[in-house]
């Protein structure tokens, strides 16, 4: 009797087991396991990578607004208050042209006085007939002259008085002087370079930025900027309109915290992430994309299980989820998990669906 029960269980686990082999192997050997996803359309709001320099909102180089010697000059290092002297100048002798001036301006003044005089006496003198015409025309002449040349002495007063005022060079703005180009005691001609300066404690960061993304660049939005082992926020001021034709690129303007200046310096490289306005876009797993020498696509899934290759141009990213542009729409099902070996209209079996 026992013999009998067990041909009876193991017929039944043969015959079960035949029945069993044909759908695993067909599964097995037609058809790939995948894992599969949905495309989605979505708002992404990227961060995009740029490379930055720090710059001073506020260098300038210090000019010589008059001929003459260097008296003294600031260092390089030297903080140098708005309004404060950054050099000076020998002016002795624009000091002693100036009293000459003055002295010559009290002549003409002199000069003028006794004409205008004169000119008024033979004005009462030719209403009684004892002065001529012409001896009156002759005087009111000389005064007129007299009254000129008071008139061009008081300019070149006032001429020499503006000289006087560049005998010192003023800092536009508070800042370091950062190089000094000459020396005391130099004789220098108008408009030399003196110095350089800059305001340590307003600075911005310059970022070269792809120009296709200049459409979703905002003002006022915080973008994160880095250096070494510091990472700190700043405020994008401007985005300037105005791509360069080799580069293809714009650049932006990001204003740095109070606090930035202690950490960093004008010239110093940082790296910037720039925030750019949300935008609806269509969605895949960044898993699912596939690079070849051929180019950039996805496996789509159809309805029949089989794989069609689907080309595609990336555009942004957000995490795990990158931005593509192609023949896809919201739902279609492309391969996340065993598309590496697929072929175009290979037949699948679909694993799971994330």
């Amino acid at each position: 009797m026992k013999i009998m029960i067990h041909r009876t269980i193991l017929s039944f686990v043969f015959t079960a087991g035949c029945c069993l082999v044909p759908s695993f192997v067909y599964g097995k050997d037609d058809a790939a396991l995948v894992t599969v996803t949905e495309v989605v359309a979505e708002d992404m709001s990227p961060v995009v990578p740029a490379a930055g320099t720090v710059f001073s909102r506020n260098a300038t180089q210090i000019t010589s607004g008059l001929a003459g010697r260097i008296e003294w000059i600031a260092e390089p290092g030297d903080f140098v208050a708005a309004g404060e002297p950054v050099a000076r100048f020998d002016c002795d002798m624009l000091e002693l042209r100036r009293e000459e001036q003055l002295a010559q301006a009290e002549r003409e003044q002199i000069n003028y006085e006794m004409l205008r005089v004169e000119t008024e006496r033979l004005e009462k003198a030719r209403e009684s007939l004892a002065a001529s015409e012409t001896q009156l025309a002759l005087m009111r002449g000389d005064r007129d002259l007299a009254a000129s040349d008071l008139r061009i002495a008081r300019v070149r007063i006032r001429q020499t008085e503006a000289e006087l005022k560049r005998c010192v060079a003023t800092a536009p703005f508070g800042g370091v002087v950062t190089e000094r180009f000459r020396n005391a005691g130099e004789d220098v001609e108008r408009s030399t370079v003196l110095a350089a300066m800059t305001d340590t404690r307003s600075l911005e960061v310059r970022a070269s930025v792809p120009i296709r993304f200049m459409p979703r660049i905002r003002t006022g939005d915080v973008a994160e900027v880095r250096m070494s082992e510091f990472r700190f926020e700043g405020r994008i001021r401007k985005a300037v309109p105005a791509g360069d034709a080799l580069s293809q690129t714009f650049q932006v303007r990001i204003d740095l915290p109070e606090g930035a200046p202690d950490i960093i310096a004008a010239g110093q490289l940082v790296s910037v992430s720039l925030p750019l306005s949300a935008a609806r876009v269509m969605t895949v797993p960044r898993d699912s994309i596939l690079l070849r020498e051929g180019g950039t696509f996805v496996m789509r899934i159809n309805r029949d299980n089989k794989a069609q290759r689907v080309d595609i141009e990336v555009a942004d990213a957000n995490g795990q989820r990158v931005a593509v542009r192609g023949k896809l729409k919201p739902g279609d099902r492309v391969a996340v998990r065993g598309a590496e070996g697929l072929d175009d209209g290979e037949l699948v079996a679909v694993h799971s669906e994330t």
